[in-house]
């Protein structure tokens, strides 16, 4: 599979809008283009949101506009590059743990080499990652020492982020400089690489309960609205309030507040910290 250049430009901690082709070009790396699906989840219902909320405090059709383009400028700038990039780290974790644990397997037989054991488990690989270790067999044909470790420097670089991954191929790169192999080390590391996905499992599981919570609170929140306005008589929240300077005001506040909060959960949200081990 032929990736993007596109992606070789992108890095994750640079904070900057990604346009279409970047963003496409992260999800085919793993061979899932872009659809139409993900502008209407990332964009239509941040749009939505922040107009039906804005509908429901004032009843202003006009300011219900506004806050549309608000939410949809949002979900381009912030909901849907989070997601695509959230997407293309997991993936490409998924295929590094696949690695690690198939190197693992390859390199108990004795008679296995490096070189072979890389030849067998890229043909397991996917995506990017495939390409990546493509690229590192080719650099190590035919290599000195030398031409080894630059070979391998340059895919830890990539998957710095990764320490433990990193530090297995440290491993792979001593079994070819020193011509054996320490299988405890790399049983180890291959455990600790395990243990980091099944944490990443169990937070993202429990992310998608407060996701759910969220959900709850939305529906919950509309429902109020709709009890105040409605409580009073509904000519009588238009006129005393929704079109008076105190119900601007108020409502003025609390869209702040609600922007703020839900801000904050959506860097929650796609916060996989969990993937990292720092030292």
């Amino acid at each position: 599979m032929k990736v993007s250049k596109n992606v070789k430009k992108l890095t994750t901690r640079k904070k900057r809008v990604l346009n279409v082709d970047e963003l496409n070009a992260y999800k085919v790396a793993y061979g899932q283009p872009l659809k139409t699906r993900d502008f209407v989840y990332y964009v239509g219902i941040p749009a939505f949101i922040f107009s039906g909320f804005s509908f429901l405090l004032l009843y202003y059709w006009w300011l219900s506009f506004i806050m549309a383009l608000v939410g949809a400028l949002y979900g381009v700038k912030v909901l849907l590059p989070k997601s695509v990039e959230k997407t293309y780290q997991y993936h490409s974790f998924v295929q590094r743990n696949k690695f690690v644990n198939n190197m693992t397997q390859i390199l108990t037989d004795e008679g296995k080499t490096v070189s072979r054991a890389l030849q067998l488990a890229n043909a397991r690989a996917e995506g990017e990652f495939q390409n990546d270790i493509h690229e590192l067999q080719a650099r190590l044909i035919g290599a000195d020492n030398n031409l080894i470790n630059k070979a391998f420097k340059a895919i830890e670089e990539k998957y710095q982020d990764d320490v433990i991954f990193a530090q297995f191929l440290e491993q792979l790169e001593t079994v070819m400089l020193e011509g054996r192999t320490n299988l405890d080390s790399l049983k180890d590391i291959k455990t600790y690489h395990n243990d980091m996905k099944k944490k990443q499992r169990e937070y993202q599981s429990k992310k998608n309960g407060y996701l759910s919570d969220m959900k709850m609170l939305g529906v919950v929140v509309v429902i109020f609205l709709l009890a105040v306005s409605f409580s009073f008589g509904f000519s009588t929240y238009i006129n005393d309030f929704a079109r008076q300077p105190i119900g601007w005001i108020s409502c003025g506040v609390y869209m702040s507040l609600m922007g703020q909060f839900f801000r904050k959960f959506s860097i929650f949200l796609f916060d996989d910290s969990i993937f990292e081990v720092s030292i």
